[in-house]
């Protein structure tokens, strides 16, 4: 009796269906290898498999592993089947600029928290992008909301006094406990965001208790976030009620026409629903990863003597001549050269995001570095190494050195910032809320220093940390005494 199908039974037919899937997968490596053999990789299973990057990104070392490989492999490098990352700013700025046909990937659906819409965030076409861009652009930069600067000046001053009631030891208080600046940043941080989007707070820092949980379900996702292309449990972030409550209180009552973010998308026509949405990337996008950038510059400032006792002295002198506000303003921080350059350099040093944020090669191709890459291929941005490039940022690079932006001409301390700007994205795709965060980074930093002198309790190892799609430090504990006599020499 010939065999067929029909007769193979349930082991041969279940034989037969794992011979085909392994000639489709063997087939399919085969093709994924060769369509950018010439790009090189640094692993043989990254030229067919996403098991790599998986592997990388999920182990917590993503950072210090990314920064390594554009040196040893060149500015083009294959860290998937499909994936070229690229340390090049000028490629970067390339690809991101408002002309730029390239549009994002689908590794942008991580940030769909509801799955029926769509945010600024998860729009992959340039142009769609753009009308949504231009729809919520007031809310993002402050047009809508004229308190912007108030309300954060509101949250600095809760946060001055929770730490001197709470932690400073004094003359008669010696024995206070010790701060979490790993918590009190994230608290310091979701207040402003959810006051500013939605009108009010919640008081985490006042509390200093992580409400509805919304920050540890976020710091216990963020591995599976950077890992996965689409996580189905999302929906643990997304049902937190932090954003829910507020969006629906909003639209159950008569007085709607607050100054704020969440007022202003209101008025633009966004619905509920649309406005839950944006909420809660708002609160994702807002809280961590600034709170990463304020703890990355206060723990290279406060663990590098000779930067911090600078950027003290200036401090003092500015307080000390009447340069500044109570709480300083942003316009007043601009205009003080150290803090400034602690500031980017603790950004260049720790970046608050580092996701590889590709986009899409257009249907045209493209030949980068006079290597042609076809149409489909995604090109990540290695921000990692991109800013401790030798090239940019000088020989010593690699080290904490603020007065890299301080001992160069104005048109190079410039050109220096706008590369450590990348690390907000840039041209049609930069982050929205970049003012805001500078704004938060530069009132924290400042005023905390003013008013406190910050010890690390154990310089060697400030906190353990591990690298995601940002840096998730614990046990970052510093002992707080009140700040010197203002007095200046």
């Amino acid at each position: 009796m010939p065999m067929t199908l029909f007769n193979l039974g349930p082991s041969g037919i279940c034989l037969l269906a794992a011979a085909f899937l392994l000639i489709w997968y063997l087939v399919s490596a085969a093709t994924s290898y060769f369509r950018l053999r010439h790009i090189p990789a640094p692993s043989l299973l990254a030229t067919f498999s996403y098991l790599w990057i998986a592997r990388i990104t999920y182990s917590g070392k993503q950072y210090w592993i990314h920064r390594g490989l554009n040196d040893k492999y060149g500015s083009l490098v294959r860290i998937g089947p499909n994936q070229v990352l690229t340390d090049d700013s000028e490629l970067v700025r390339r690809i991101n600029s408002i002309n730029s046909s390239y549009k994002k990937s689908r590794f942008y659906i991580t940030g769909r928290f509801d799955p029926y819409h769509d945010t600024v965030f998860t729009i992959f076409d340039p142009e769609p992008h753009k009308r949504a861009r231009a729809r919520s652009a007031a809310a993002y930069s402050g047009r809508e909301t004229p308190g912007l600067e108030v309300i954060i000046d509101e949250h600095i001053r809760t946060l001055i006094d929770i730490v001197r009631q709470r932690y400073m030891a004094t003359s008669t208080t010696r024995e206070r406990p010790l701060l979490d600046l790993g918590s009190i940043s994230c608290y310091f941080t979701m207040d402003v965001i959810t006051h500013l989007a939605f009108g009010q707070q919640k008081g985490y820092l006042r509390d200093e208790t992580d409400h509805f949980d919304f920050l540890g379900g976020v710091r216990r996702l963020w591995p599976q976030m950077s890992t996965c292309a689409d996580v189905p449990w999302i929906r643990e972030v997304l049902f937190a009620p932090v954003a829910e409550e507020y969006v629906n209180s909003r639209f159950e009552s008569v007085e709607k026409q607050q100054g704020d973010m969440l007022a202003s998308l209101m008025n633009r026509g966004f619905d509920r629903s649309e406005c839950q949405a944006e909420g809660l990337l708002l609160l994702f996008a807002g809280t961590e990863s600034t709170a990463c950038a304020i703890r990355a510059i206060l723990i290279h400032a406060i663990t590098s003597p000779s930067v911090y006792h600078r950027l003290k002295l200036e401090i003092r002198t500015a307080v000390k001549q009447s340069q500044v506000s109570s709480p300083i303003t942003l316009h007043e921080a601009k205009n003080l050269p150290y803090l400034q350059a602690v500031i980017y350099e603790g950004i260049r040093q720790r970046p608050p995001l580092l996701g590889v944020w590709p986009k899409v090669v257009p249907s045209s191709g493209d030949t980068l570095h006079g290597k042609y890459l076809p149409p489909g291929t995604e090109i990540c941005t290695n921000t990692s190494a991109l800013l401790r490039s030798r090239v940019l940022f000088g020989p010593d690079a690699d080290i904490f050195r603020p007065e890299r932006f301080t001992e160069v001409s104005a048109e190079k301390k410039a050109e220096m910032e706008r590369n450590v700007e990348l690390a907000f994205g840039y041209g049609q795709w930069m982050c929205a809320g970049k003012n805001i965060a500078m704004m938060e980074l530069n009132k924290f930093v400042f005023e905390v220093l003013k008013n406190f002198d910050v010890e690390i309790v154990d310089p060697a190892k400030p906190c353990s940390v591990l690298s995601y799609g940002v840096f998730l430090e614990e046990g970052l504990r510093v002992r707080v005494t009140e700040a010197e006599s203002l007095d200046v020499a």
